[in-house]
């Protein structure tokens, strides 16, 4: 039985290689796929949420919108939703980008310099998220500035076949 568990260990990239993987998938799901099919629950979770087209702009008093406030609504809701593709796009390609190097090209170093790349975006969403939006949400952001660090100076610090491996 413990021959099994150890082939079966054996064929596994060491630990700092499985949560860069992992990274990458959370990466390309929850943070890019799901950005791109539901950017108004995205804007929520990021820490920047919309604003809805009913509560922009309608002068006080009016019973109805008028149809250049409508209009400007709209444009309004459009910018914010492609703000939000922006951002999911981009980590869609992050999450690609980690997977393509950790389960094709397999190349720890460039990995580990790809996941540690990733502190300037989650520091850049910290600090906007910071000045612009709700600021418990910044909680999350800091979590992807520690995962990028620790993890990826555990890719550049550690090598394949060192004993902590």
């Amino acid at each position: 039985m413990s021959s099994a568990f150890n082939n079966f260990r054996a064929g596994l990239p060491p630990p700092a290689e499985c949560l860069a993987i992992g990274v990458g998938c959370m990466e390309l799901t929850m943070f890019g796929l799901a950005g791109l099919l539901n950017p108004l629950e995205f804007a929520k979770g990021f820490g920047v949420p919309m604003t809805p087209a009913s509560s922009t702009a309608s002068h006080p008093g009016a019973l109805e919108s008028s149809p250049d406030e409508k209009t400007k609504s709209e444009k309004v809701k459009n910018t914010q939703e492609a703000y939000i593709a922006a951002i999911a796009a981009r980590n869609l390609q992050n999450g690609i980008l980690l997977l393509t190097l950790g389960c094709y090209a397999r190349d720890r170093r460039a990995l580990g310099i790809a996941v540690a790349a990733g502190v300037v975006t989650t520091v850049a969403d910290a600090l906007i998220v910071q000045a612009y939006g709700v600021k418990d949400a910044m909680f999350g952001h800091l979590f992807g500035v520690a995962n990028s660090l620790l993890i990826g100076g555990a890719l550049l610090y550690w090598g394949r076949d060192d004993k902590l491996w």
